[in-house]
C-alpha cells in the first residue's frame, strides 16, 4: 500500500459518512458505525433493520476502474448463485458511487455468521468451505470481464516478477527460495488457471454455520485454482501434519463436488503454499515491514 493512500486514508473525514449513507443508500444515519480502515475504510449501517457494510476507498489504493471491474466479477459470481458478500446498489441504481477528493464507495449485504478464523479448529467445517470455494471456481471458469472497463486484473507472473527487487535485498534463504519456486512455477501446465480470489483466507470468509460465504474482493488475480486452496489451508501451517492432512481431505472432499481439477495440485499444494507465504513476506518488505511468522513459512516447505 502507498504512502499517499495511508495519507488520504487517515484524512477522511468520518462525519462525512451519517449523509452519505443517507442520501446514497437509503440508509439510517443514526445506525453509522466505524469498523475498522486497516485496507479499506469500512463503516456499518442499517437500512429497514438489516446491515449493510460500507467500503470507501481512494484512488491512490484502487483505482476506480479497478474497483469497477472487481465489482462487476463480484456480481457475475453472486448472479451464480456463488455465496460471497452480496453488492447493493445505491438509490441512483449504481454500485460504486463516486465521493469528492478522488474517493469512491460502494455498500454490500451484511454477511449473517463470524469470521472462519473462529472455526478454524472444527474439522465440520472444512468441506462446507471446501464446496463454496469449488462454487467460486467453478463460476470463474465462464466469466468475462467488461471489456468497456479499462482494467485488466493482474496475474500471478506480475506479481512474482515485482518482488524480485525485494528479494535481491532480502536473506540469501529467500533469495534461494524464490529462485527455487520460479523454476517450479514455470514447469507449471496452463490448464486449471484462472480468475480467483486472491487472499482466500480465514478472515475473508464468513461461516453461518451452514455456508461460506467469502468476502473482500480486494484482489482477484489470474492464478491457479490450487492457489486459493492452499491459502484457504496457509493457516494451519504449525498444526502437526497428521491434521493439515485430515483437514485438507475434508476441504477438497467439499472443493471436488463443485468443481473438478487435476489430482496432481494435491501434490503440488506444499509448494503453492511456499510460493504464497514468499509473496507475503516479499510485500511486507516492500512496504518496509517486518515479515514476522511470513517469513518462517516462506523458508520450508511442509507436506499437505
Amino acid at each position: 500500500m502507498s504512502a499517499e493512500w495511508f495519507r488520504v486514508r487517515d484524512s477522511f473525514d468520518h462525519s462525512r459518512v451519517p449523509h452519505l449513507v443517507q442520501t446514497r443508500w437509503g440508509g439510517d444515519p443514526q445506525t453509522v458505525r466505524f469498523i475498522s480502515s486497516a485496507y479499506n475504510i469500512v463503516f456499518r449501517f442499517e437500512r429497514d433493520g438489516r446491515g449493510y457494510y460500507l467500503r470507501i476507498c481512494h484512488h491512490a489504493l484502487h483505482k476506480l476502474e479497478k474497483a469497477r471491474q472487481v465489482m462487476h466479477f463480484l456480481r457475475y459470481l453472486a448472479g451464480q448463485g456463488v455465496p460471497v458478500g452480496e453488492p447493493v446498489p445505491s438509490l441512483s441504481g449504481t454500485y460504486i458511487e463516486r465521493l469528492p477528493g478522488g474517493y469512491h464507495a460502494s455498500a454490500q449485504c451484511e454477511a449473517p455468521g463470524k469470521r472462519m478464523t473462529d472455526f478454524v479448529g472444527e474439522l465440520a467445517v472444512y468441506e462446507a468451505w471446501g464446496r463454496s470455494l469449488g462454487l467460486l471456481h467453478a463460476a470463474s471458469r465462464s466469466y468475462q470481464p467488461d471489456a468497456d472497463i479499462d482494467y485488466q486484473f493482474p496475474t500471478v507472473q506480475q506479481f512474482w516478477r515485482n518482488i524480485a527487487p525485494a528479494i535481491k535485498q532480502a536473506s540469501s534463504q529467500l533469495q534461494q527460495v524464490y529462485a527455487e519456486l520460479s523454476d517450479w512455477m514455470q514447469g507449471l501446465p496452463p490448464q486449471d488457471y484462472g480468475l480467483i480470489h486472491g487472499d482466500h483466507r480465514p478472515g475473508n470468509v464468513i461461516w453461518d454455520g451452514m455456508t461460506a460465504r467469502t468476502i473482500d474482493f480486494d484482489e482477484p488475480n489470474y492464478h491457479w485454482y490450487a492457489a486459493d486452496i492452499s491459502r484457504a489451508l496457509l493457516e494451519l501451517w504449525n498444526r502437526p501434519l497428521e491434521d493439515r492432512v485430515v483437514r485438507r481431505k475434508a476441504f477438497m472432499r467439499g472443493y471436488l463436488r463443485e468443481h473438478a481439477i487435476d489430482e496432481r495440485w494435491i501434490e503440488e499444494l506444499p509448494f503453492f503454499v511456499q510460493h504464497r507465504a514468499l509473496l507475503m513476506a516479499a510485500w511486507t518488505l516492500q512496504e518496509g515491514g517486518s515479515p514476522g511468522r511470513a517469513y518462517d513459512w516462506a523458508l520450508k516447505r511442509v507436506g499437505w
